[in-house]
């Protein structure tokens, strides 16, 4: 299925069928670096991703 997904400001669509999880390590973003939003709510990666969601996949920001 497409999903359409933001990443770094740019909005995409790509091809992908799986949980959120499989989804970073398809992009090769980390865990531990992002939160994921879809549908404009907070999710876990564990999340099937479904054929009309909308992904926002937002870098946190470390240090002090």
């Amino acid at each position: 299925m497409i999903v359409e997904l933001i990443f770094d400001n740019e909005r995409q669509q790509m091809e992908f069928d799986g949980t959120l999880a499989e989804l970073l390590k398809k992009m090769k973003v980390s865990r531990e670096e992002v939160v994921v939003k879809v549908n404009g709510k907070l999710v876990p990666e564990t999340r099937e991703v479904k054929a009309d969601d909308k992904i926002e996949i937002i870098k946190v920001v470390f240090g002090g």
